[in-house]
């Protein structure tokens, strides 16, 4: 058996990437775990396909917010296992083709980190919506000690996080960093206790998933469009999301659950 001391009481409704991720859903608060603890929760093919195919399950099942962790405490993700993408594969089966369905799914993605956040865990917590961490967490980048390029996609969302001299700084030496510099570097949002990382994860995502979807789902749009290059934006779209967001039902719902002074119950309509 797995270790399963953290998350707590871990008990996956569902397996994906034969056995290596775990997928829960409870009060619409989808959570996925990397469950390799033997491998300090390195991602191979079966794993990232796993991850995809967990992501694809929550949307499935109405999920409003999701939590991305790996179990044992003692790694969130330890990095890609190189072994386990050797030989040809077909288009879309990739490592980077994965992590970009990852940074693109419309739910809100929450990386909760304890231990070894490295390399390619690094680039997955990045493409998570938010990033949470323990103390005993540590991040880092071993590309050029592997003789590795850490490719355009992931050194962009590294610089948006630190910027361009400190993400050169990370994969220039390739060594750790522990968890209060990523907090003061920007890597991460929040920083706790061991004990305290779990509560907190599950507190955040309660909150985001009694929001409205609508509104909740057209911030991560509108975000990731004014993140684009000024050509590649689509205003058009954008005005056009603002718009639904007036027209819904849900927004009826809030207005009046303001003005009746209770908390309001949002559909997602």
């Amino acid at each position: 058996m797995p270790d399963t001391t953290f998350p707590p009481d871990w008990q996956p409704q569902r397996d994906f990437g034969d056995g290596r991720i775990g997928f829960h859903l409870a009060d619409r608060i989808a959570t996925v775990a990397i469950q390799i603890p033997h491998k300090l929760n390195a991602l191979d093919e079966p794993a990232t396909a796993g991850l995809v195919a967990a992501l694809d399950q929550a949307q499935a099942e109405g999920a409003r917010v999701l939590i991305l962790t790996g179990i044992g405490g003692k790694s969130f993700i330890s990095g890609a296992d190189l072994s386990g993408f050797e030989g040809p594969r077909p288009t879309g089966t990739d490592f980077t083709d994965r992590q970009r369905i990852l940074a693109a799914c419309p739910i809100p993605t929450i990386a909760v980190i304890r231990g070894y956040c490295i390399g390619g865990g690094l680039m997955t917590a990045l493409n998570c919506d938010l990033r949470l961490a323990s103390t005993d967490a540590s991040f880092g980048i071993p590309a050029t000690r592997l003789g590795l390029a850490y490719g355009p996609e992931g050194t962009r969302r590294l610089m948006e996080a630190v910027g361009p001299a400190r993400a050169k700084r990370l994969l220039f030496v390739g060594d750790r960093v522990d968890a209060q510099t990523a907090l003061d570097w920007g890597l991460i949002e929040h920083l706790y206790a061991p004990e305290a990382l779990w509560p907190a994860a599950i507190d955040m995502a309660r909150q985001i998933a009694a929001n409205a979807p609508l509104s909740v789902r057209a911030t991560k749009e509108i975000v990731a469009d004014l993140s684009k290059d000024t050509p590649d934006r689509d205003p058009a779209r954008i005005a056009e999301i603002a718009r639904a967001c007036r027209a819904s039902q849900d927004f009826r719902e809030g207005r009046d659950a303001f003005r009746e002074k209770r908390p309001p119950v949002f559909e997602g309509r």
